[in-house]
């Protein structure tokens, strides 16, 4: 019976009283705080950009058609002028009413501007922020100058009402700059490869705590953007220990009051669908295991925990 409670409901820890301070904010803090996962399209290899003109629109339909039913939010990586704009247009049509656009390459003013100019474009038809960055500091792949430009540069473009963040794992979150970084940190906090030897039940509840001491630490508003626990790869990653995970990292609640102007959310789920090019790119045999749908939209066990009933 106590199983079948967790996946019939997903209680809330709401603050007293919703945060304000932007509609990005206010909406994660609601009574009714939305599902969000993180996206990247199934059938999409981003190693090549050609790709992205490749993939077909009807193959994103079918995407968001079956996540539709369990999230109405994304979490996207990056800004790709064939891709992103056929990405917010589809989720309109379907209803979604959260999206963090994002930059993979802060260093990229096509990106920097692209994303700028979906956010002036959809601000009124989705509830917005913006994650500039991803992992860049901690794995070297650009500067903290380089986020500081793209911040300037995107807040003159950027309508004042979508907060922008960045995104890097745990220890790359303990670093001054990115705490204090824009108006939200998007933390990657993975006990997989943080705390190996923690069961399914004991890695969620890490997680969340990390996400809340990093909130009470920094204080901002954390959004846990990453985390979550692979369906195969090795012996002790299963589509039951995947459930297992996200029924107790959801349990407690979506959100974590840490202060009285930071919290920590936990209503993302990673990720949208199983990634092979990602075992290929890593040579990590659990990289293209992360989803709660497999490439070919077919549901894990993982997905019902995060539907709405």
């Amino acid at each position: 019976m106590r199983a079948l409670a967790l996946l019939m409901v997903v209680l809330v820890t709401a603050p007293a009283s919703a945060d304000d301070r932007f509609p990005l904010f206010q909406t994660l803090t609601s009574n009714d705080p939305p599902r969000l996962i993180a996206y990247t399209p199934s059938q999409l290899d981003p190693r090549n950009e050609a790709n992205q003109r490749a993939l077909p629109t009807s193959s994103i339909r079918a995407d968001l058609e079956a996540l539709r039913p369990a999230f109405d939010g994304l979490v996207l990586y990056g800004y790709h002028e064939a891709c992103t704009p056929r990405i917010m247009a589809v989720a309109r049509d379907l209803d979604f009413r959260v999206v963090l656009l994002a930059i993979w390459d802060p260093r990229s003013s096509a990106e920097v501007d692209g994303c700028a100019r979906e956010a002036s474009l959809w601000q009124d038809d989705f509830t917005l922020g913006v994650v500039v960055g991803n992992e860049g500091l901690t794995f070297g792949r650009y500067e903290r100058e380089d986020l500081t430009i793209a911040a300037d540069r995107l807040r003159r473009q950027l309508p004042v009402s979508v907060p922008i963040g960045t995104s890097e794992p745990l220890v790359g979150c303990r670093d001054e700059f990115v705490q204090q970084f824009g108006d939200f940190i998007a933390a990657n906090i993975h006990p997989v490869f943080d705390q190996p030897d923690l069961d399914a039940t004991a890695a969620a509840a890490w997680a969340r705590k990390q996400a809340r001491d990093l909130a009470r630490q920094a204080g901002r508003p954390v959004i846990l953007k990453e985390t979550g626990f692979p369906h195969a790869g090795r012996d002790v990653f299963t589509p039951e220990t995947q459930l297992q995970f996200w029924k107790s990292y959801v349990e407690p609640g979506l959100l974590e009051q840490a202060g009285d102007a930071s919290w920590a959310y936990h209503g993302v789920a990673f990720e949208a669908f199983d990634l092979p090019w990602k075992q290929e790119a890593s040579g990590l045999d659990i990289e293209d295991s992360w989803g709660l749908l497999k490439a070919d939209r077919s549901p894990l066990p993982a997905l019902q925990v995060w539907q709405r009933k």
